[in-house]
């Protein structure tokens, strides 16, 4: 629906009604080693998204230059990401309402933490979010994925009454991310989520 790419900045998107995307995204960043990213100063306000791979969503590649896939390869960039909120998001019949991955492009999600990314992500607030997700991953409704400890700081998530098909609670994949900032259940991946397709 939204990708904001390398660059940028001081941006407010609202009212929009989505049907069938990647959601509302920040990036890829950091694909092409050694050029620097910024995406910063982003308020994405009163969303309703259907039938998406994903809600909110940030893409980060890992800190080393890859090539598991011929026409999607990179990483070693540099960069942030900084002071993005989401807020007031409907969801319906998306796959996961929640993505942040700092592994974006991979087969092989050992290797991001191996080499974790050049590009952090600070300061991202996504608040008042409701609805379904599909039944794809149920019962997980999101993944909030970083690197390494030092690579994510200050990720809150607030107000998010997100159900999933099933009626089971719903749960999100975390690593090296604050549990105590978020308002829902985290659980440790159940193995690598290949991102080589997005």
């Amino acid at each position: 629906c939204v990708s904001f790419k390398p660059n940028s900045t001081n941006i407010v998107i609202q009212n929009l009604v989505c049907n069938g995307s990647h959601g509302i995204s920040v990036g890829s960043l950091g694909q092409y080693a050694g050029e620097v990213d910024i995406v910063e100063d982003l308020y994405i306000y009163n969303i309703s998204m259907a039938n998406a791979s994903d809600g909110a969503r940030i893409k980060v590649w890992p800190g080393i230059e890859t090539s598991f896939q011929t026409l999607l390869n990179g990483g070693g960039g540099l960069g942030r990401v900084k002071n993005v909120t989401w807020d007031t998001f409907y969801h319906e019949n998306n796959d996961r309402a929640i993505t942040i991955t700092q592994c974006y492009g991979q087969k092989n999600q050992t290797l991001c933490y191996e080499h974790p990314a050049n590009l952090t992500i600070e300061d991202i607030t996504m608040k008042n979010m409701w609805g379904t997700t599909s039944e794809s991953l149920d019962p997980q409704a999101g993944t909030l994925v970083c690197s390494a400890p030092d690579r994510c700081s200050n990720i809150r998530a607030e107000n998010i009454t997100i159900n999933v098909p099933s009626g089971k609670p719903p749960v999100y994949a975390c690593v090296n991310v604050d549990e105590d900032l978020l308002d829902f259940t985290c659980v440790k991946p159940a193995g690598d989520r290949d991102t080589s397709q997005g």
